[in-house]
């Protein structure tokens, strides 16, 4: 491993000992404090990111200083610059593991975190409790701006993809096949493969949930997780592991 590697993660801003509010920049820096490299945050806004998302990532080392966005694509470029490890080789996972994690994994990101935005931007009462969890320390005029630009934006990316053409009780089925995917996993282990340590899936669902639980804009996933004793659980363990400054998140999940 090189010398002194240090990631500065940008990202949207973040609340002091609380998850971000982004599922992708908490999942990375999940990543990041596990894997104990130095890093820190910065606060940015997607249409400032090179491919017009966050997070994105300022990697140094070797004496250089490298742009990588996308999560997976900083996490690929980390370990295989030799900067941290894989996750995945030190949970000790064979190969067909590591495959169905990363199946699970794109479960997770592509099919139950869209659906979960679909619930905070599309319905109404939840999409006043998402801009006011993420705009309300900003000015009436540009908070009001701030708003109806980030819903056209995520209901419009939504549409495109699929989920945004589907009825509400359609996404809310989607949501509880992936949270009873999720309850079957981490009911029979500790971690998702059953080993000693956490791997890739592990630090990514930890993630996602750390994400949807800080928020009270997703009521019927977080509802659904918080009644589920084996989900409690890993997401206690992990954060008491990683994060045990997310006070209010320990509290809630008690």
């Amino acid at each position: 491993m090189t010398n002194s590697p240090h990631v500065v993660l940008l990202g949207v801003p973040k609340e002091p000992n609380h998850p971000s509010s982004s599922g992708f920049c908490q999942k990375l820096e999940t990543f990041l404090r596990y894997s104990k490299i130095s890093y820190e945050l910065r606060d940015t806004y997607p249409f400032k990111a090179p491919k017009g998302k966050v997070p994105y990532a300022e990697i140094t080392h070797d004496g250089q200083t490298v742009v990588v966005p996308d999560s997976h694509f900083i996490i690929q470029y980390l370990v295989e610059k030799g900067l941290i490890k894989d996750p995945d080789e030190v949970a000790g996972l064979t190969m067909a593991q590591g495959a169905e994690s990363r199946a699970f994994q794109a479960y997770v990101e592509e099919v139950l975190y869209p659906a979960i935005l679909y619930d905070r931007w599309y319905i109404n009462e939840n999409y006043a409790v998402t801009t006011q969890e993420a705009f309300g320390g900003t000015l009436w005029p540009l908070r009001l701006f701030m708003s109806w630009f980030a819903k056209w934006r995520v209901t419009d990316a939504l549409y495109s993809a699929g989920m945004g053409r589907h009825s509400p009780e359609e996404v809310y089925r989607l949501q509880k096949e992936a949270f009873e995917a999720l309850e079957a996993k981490y009911a029979e282990h500790k971690y998702l493969h059953g080993g000693e340590l956490p791997s890739r899936v592990d630090l990514t669902v930890y993630g996602f949930l750390a994400k949807v639980l800080s928020s009270d804009g997703n009521p019927y996933f977080s509802s659904l997780v918080l009644k589920s004793t084996a989900l409690r659980l890993f997401v206690g363990d992990m954060t008491n592991l990683l994060f045990p400054e997310y006070g209010s998140l320990l509290e809630k999940i008690r």
